[in-house]
């Protein structure tokens, strides 16, 4: 789903200061430059490195297109002196396997299919020429990796142009004189990095040679200028802090504040599960550093993360190896080689569905090739651990799938359209009318905060549309996956047993609530282990 806070107005902008002020700024500026013994070109707006197009932004902000602008230091435009830090070809590292298997996750159906090409970004590159080649290989291809992270959640793995709902929104800053708001006109989210507000429409033409106040809707119908513009948002507020070390983090914020200090913890763990995906296919470490602590864990990480001795969150051994303090601590890679798909073989998943009835509604639904299909993007799913480990949490998985759908018998919970499951209390995910947040798919996704959450690290709408999760059987094992490895997996993997993936997925069960159900997951979870050889363990019951 995309963000609902895009671009926030800056709180300070010289622009809208009154003239004496300008006046004062100038002056001093202009005076400092002299004093160094630099001859500048005339100082024209820096619009914070917005300069018209054909115009370098110089290292002080300010266009120009002599080498006092172009070269060292130079952040935007044609840059020429020095040349990027290095010879890395950008084309060579996004593939036309890498950028294909993004667009693969989205529906058939989305609107953005066919719009976003590797050309039209390889076009668009061409403009910035400092884009994924400063300092290192390694770090290339971090900043490749992390612009790529954004564009797949703004746009739902390419399957969105446009804001859902958008035209509805009007992103309208008044204050920003510069840039009047064309009144026939929205300037709702469109393009790779959903680009929003008619300061950043009006910035982004003036640099890129269209009409952004008047003609907006370019952006959503010529795919060259469209990336055009994410990198144009990319390279003047992201580049330069990302390239200097500041980490992953610090991307997050200029592109949607409104997610950071604990606001939407799911969003920023949605970024920062594509960023470090991204960059194991590069093959390399990620080097996460988050903007702040969310979710609530030990050390503040989020869960899913490492703590490590210096109260920073990530993936890799530098935050789960030595000294850790807290999440899955030397855990930064799957411990094993289990290959999933010869444990849930076509003959055991094919058992499941056999004792269900000839005429269920889940009939046809669920399949095996959709479950592999979503285990791509959950590594750790199955394979932490021995081999047995491994064993056991694919039987604790099927156990609860088996309970929950009675044999994949049902996609939807019974009678389920007459519960709420509304929690007004979640203003983060406020329930919409006439929608119902009800049980549905393999381990029964129920509430809106759910759904909500689910739909953000996924990439669909889960408040407008949770129909989905009863309609598409990818989307329906994906929030099956979601939710086990967001609630159940860790603790399951750390041993604590059987037992305390009841409590995750219905605690009204645990603690003598519902025995004969908690009985039903344990009678399911140890059939499975009998039938994959392994032991079930301590810690059945709840």
């Amino acid at each position: 789903m995309l963000s609902p806070y895009k671009y926030l107005p800056p709180s300070f902008n010289f622009q809208t200061q009154n003239n004496n002020m300008k006046t004062t700024l100038s002056t001093l500026i202009f005076t400092s430059i002299l004093l160094a013994g630099l001859i500048f070109l005339e100082p024209v707006a820096s619009q914070n490195c917005n300069c018209p197009r054909n115009m370098c932004c110089s290292q002080w902000g300010y266009c120009g297109t002599s080498s006092a602008y172009c070269g060292k230091g130079c952040q935007s435009g044609p840059c020429t002196r020095p040349p990027p830090n290095n010879n890395a070809n950008v084309a060579s590292i996004v593939t036309v396997s890498f950028f294909n298997s993004i667009g693969a996750m989205s529906a058939k159906g989305c609107p953005a299919r066919g719009f976003y090409t590797r050309n039209a970004f390889l076009k668009a590159i061409k403009a910035y020429p400092r884009f994924g080649r400063t300092g290192s290989l390694a770090d290339s291809k971090r900043e490749i990796a992390a612009f790529f992270a954004h564009v797949t959640h703004e746009t739902g793995h390419f399957c969105y142009k446009e804001e859902i709902g958008g035209p509805s929104k009007i992103y309208c800053d008044k204050s920003s004189t510069k840039y009047p708001c064309n009144p026939k006109k929205r300037y709702y989210g469109r393009g790779p990095f959903q680009l929003t507000w008619n300061y950043n429409y009006g910035k982004a033409g003036k640099t890129l040679g269209f009409d952004g106040l008047n003609n907006p809707d370019i952006v959503a119908k010529d795919p060259v200028i469209s990336f055009k513009t994410a990198l144009w948002f990319w390279m003047n507020n992201i580049h330069s802090g990302f390239t200097s070390g500041k980490g992953f983090g610090a991307t997050i914020r200029p592109i949607n504040g409104g997610e950071c200090n604990g606001n939407m913890p799911a969003a920023v763990r949605a970024r920062v599960k594509y960023y470090t995906a991204y960059c194991k296919k590069f093959v390399f470490l990620s080097g996460i550093l988050l903007p702040e602590p969310v979710a609530s864990q030990k050390c503040n990480c989020a869960r899913g993360l490492c703590c490590s001795k210096y109260g920073y969150c990530g993936t890799d051994d530098a935050y789960c190896g030595k000294d850790c303090r807290g999440g899955p601590c030397s855990q930064p890679a799957p411990q094993n080689n289990v290959y999933v798909p010869g444990i849930v073989t076509q003959a055991f998943f094919n058992g499941i569905i056999a004792s269900a009835a000839s005429n269920c509604p889940g009939r046809g639904f669920y399949t095996r090739d959709a479950f592999l299909r979503v285990i791509r993007d959950y590594q750790h799913f199955g394979r932490s651990g021995s081999v047995a480990d491994s064993k056991r949490e694919i039987a604790a998985f099927f156990a609860h799938v088996t309970h929950e759908t009675g044999h994949f018998c049902y996609i939807e919970e019974i009678n389920g359209n007459s519960k709420k499951y509304c929690d007004n209390s979640k203003t983060q995910y406020p329930c919409k009318p006439r929608k119902s947040y009800h049980g549905r798919g393999p381990i029964q996704l129920s509430w809106n905060y759910n759904y909500g959450s689910a739909g953000e690290s996924l990439g669909f709408d889960g408040l407008n549309n949770p129909e989905i999760v009863a309609t598409d059987p990818v989307v329906s094992f994906k929030t099956a996956l979601w939710f086990w490895m967001e609630n159940a997996h860790w603790d399951f993997a750390s041993g604590k047993g059987f037992g305390a993936s009841i409590r995750a997925i219905n605690g009204n069960e645990c603690d003598g609530g519902n025995r004969a159900a908690m009985n039903s997951r344990v009678n399911y979870y140890t059939n499975y282990c009998r039938q994959f050889g392994v032991a079930a363990g301590d810690n059945l019951m709840c």
